[in-house]
């Protein structure tokens, strides 16, 4: 089974990129595509995309149970830990795509079931950094929305800095306590509190509560 590395090399020596231009077109360090190419480093997910972009290629390329070109993609690969992605992390790799016009890693992740209901037990559900899950509550990806169950265990916050992106978002909680730091305010938001707020404003939430936050989250227009 090959390594990300390995299949990066091979997709970079099919190209007759050196590293320094792989890294230039990428705009990613030559130092971090060594690092990958060797198995000391992994990519972020906006790296991954980058590269996968740079290369012509669609991002899973680099993910299991695709096969793009057998020259560069032969096996199954564990693709970049998404429990080391944040989710402002993730959303600012949903909004870059590979040259061909691929989906992201996280549609990539799900499966689309069939029909207008999503059981309770067949949710797509992604793991990011620190404790944060998020749950899709539509079958399938929908244009200019997301409608996802969010979950927050204890100390889980959506980064360490404050993020913006185009939307607006729409929030409940069913659980625990979540705070929100929105520009200059801070909100706690408490069981059956509702809220709204333009996503273009810097903001971070977090769960200094001391049980887990479950809330049904809504945003609109992502761009």
């Amino acid at each position: 089974m090959r390594t990300m590395g390995e299949k990066l090399r091979a997709a970079r020596l099919h190209q007759s990129m050196s590293l320094r231009e792989l890294a230039e077109k990428a705009e990613v360090s030559a130092s971090l595509l060594s690092q990958i190419e060797n198995g000391k480093a992994n990519p972020s997910v906006r790296s991954l995309y980058s590269i996968a972009a740079a290369l012509s290629l669609p991002v899973d390329s680099f993910l299991p149970n695709n096969s793009v070109n057998e020259a560069m993609v032969e096996a199954e690969i564990t693709p970049t830990d998404l429990n080391d992605v944040t989710p402002s992390q993730l959303r600012a790799a949903q909004d870059i795509r590979s040259a061909d016009g691929s989906d992201s890693g996280f549609e990539a992740q799900f499966h689309q079931p069939k029909g207008p209901v999503v059981c309770a037990n067949a949710r797509a559900t992604i793991q990011l950094m620190g404790g944060v899950t998020w749950a899709r509550l539509t079958p399938g990806p929908e244009e200019s929305a997301e409608f996802l169950e969010i979950c927050y265990d204890v100390g889980a916050s959506s980064g360490k800095a404050m993020s913006h992106h185009v939307g607006r978002e729409f929030g409940l909680i069913l659980e625990g306590e979540l705070l929100l730091e929105l520009g200059f305010e801070r909100y706690v938001l408490h069981v059956g509190d509702s809220i709204i707020f333009d996503s273009t404003t810097p903001h971070r939430l977090s769960n200094n509560n001391q049980i887990p936050m479950r809330a049904i989250w809504v945003i609109l227009n992502r761009g």
